[in-house]
């Protein structure tokens, strides 16, 4: 019988395991544990990915400059460990700008929303997903920051 518990508890463990989803990290700079990424606004790391080489990464700033949408690719720095990430200001200084993040790691997908005030971040307000943001989405993190 203990054998018997033994072996549901193990397969209890392991379907735990493998029962979690791909999903976003988001930190300071200073959670890059990277020199090069510290002047970054903030890093992100892919979590429960299989294989961290085949993972795609796209950014976007999305922002509202005297009432006027604009919207910038980013470019985003690959860290060390593989799966962390960085992204720098590349936005402008003036209005209102968020980041949108889309991650994918085979055929699933994380993502997040990630209000800027400059070259920082707001912890309180990031926004995760399981799917690429909305432009619906997008403009209620806008309107809400």
């Amino acid at each position: 019988m203990d054998l018997v518990k033994r072996l549901v508890s193990l397969t209890l463990f392991v379907s735990m395991v493998f029962a979690q989803n791909l999903s976003l990290t988001i930190g300071n700079s200073v959670a890059g544990q990277n020199f090069a990424m510290k002047s970054a606004s903030f890093v992100f790391r892919i979590n429960c990915c299989a294989d961290l080489s085949k993972a795609q990464v796209n950014a976007t700033a999305e922002g509202s400059v005297n009432g006027e949408r604009r919207s910038t690719p980013l470019r985003v720095v690959t860290g060390q460990p593989a799966g962390v990430y960085a992204v720098g200001q590349q936005w402008g200084t003036d209005g209102k700008w968020v980041v949108g993040i889309t991650a994918n790691c085979g055929s699933e997908t994380a993502a997040a929303i990630v209000p800027v005030n400059g070259n920082s971040f707001v912890r309180e307000s990031v926004q995760m997903f399981s799917h690429a943001p909305s432009k619906a989405e997008i403009e209620s993190a806008l309107a809400a920051h």
